[in-house]
């Protein structure tokens, strides 16, 4: 979807909204992002773990549900094996599927029309089982986010100061909304925030970082299955 169809605005409005550096939501009124990743696609992906011995998750990061602490499959001396990446799943910790815009051509081809206003950007998934599940405490990020609800309903604390201002322990709460699905979410870079889970959930953050920090060129989505299934 391009920018005014996702915001229902003009690019230049959004474009306004975008220099005063504001947080918005945009309601869904219904589903529209199923298409973009489903809990059919999370389990394909979970289960492809250690198939014929290979590493096929090396994006994959767990917020662990005991410990708060992250594990990042890539960088971990001791790798979770398959049956403890399920274990941790099943008790509530979130997952992150990072780099995640070539799992399918939709999350592609929404990477590539941001693309078009933003530059260079990519796609993190977001999943958890539960109710409460353990997520990231309150923080920054560094980049520009449109979070895609897709399934589930998610508390989203929004807090009035940057990392600029102070510590995220000493800044304030300034909006609390519920994301339901089919919702948009807007965030500026710096602007502190944390998440909830009311239930299970798939959320997807497309993200950009500023453009002296942009790089590279989007690679291709090549159809090669063309018309041999008739």
């Amino acid at each position: 979807m391009k920018i005014p169809e996702l915001l229902n605005c003009t690019q230049l409005e959004f474009e306004s909204m975008r220099n005063d550096k504001e947080w918005f939501v945009v309601k869904g009124n219904g589903p529209r992002f199923k298409d973009y990743f489903s809990w059919k696609e999370a389990d394909q992906y979970l289960n492809s773990y250690g198939l014929g011995g290979h590493n096929r998750m090396p994006q994959l990061q767990i917020i662990d549900k005991k410990t708060g602490r992250k594990y990042c499959h890539k960088k971990a001396k001791y790798k979770l094996q398959k049956r403890e990446i399920f274990d941790k799943w099943w008790e509530g910790s979130s997952f992150v599927l990072t780099l995640s815009e070539f799992l399918n051509k939709k999350l592609w081809e929404q990477c590539r029309d941001f693309e078009e206003f933003f530059g260079r950007g990519q796609a993190n998934i977001y999943m958890s089982s539960q109710k409460d599940a353990r997520c990231f405490p309150i923080h920054a990020d560094t980049t520009e986010n449109f979070l895609f609800h897709v399934r589930g309903t998610v508390r989203w604390y929004i807090y009035n100061e940057t990392e600029f201002d102070c510590k995220p322990d000493e800044a304030t709460v300034d909006k609390v909304i519920d994301l339901e699905e089919g919702d948009l979410l807007y965030l500026p870079p710096k602007l502190y925030h944390r998440v909830e889970t009311l239930g299970p959930r798939i959320s997807i953050s497309f993200h950009f970082h500023p453009p002296e920090k942009q790089g590279g060129w989007r690679e291709e989505w090549f159809d090669w299955i063309g018309d041999i299934n008739g």
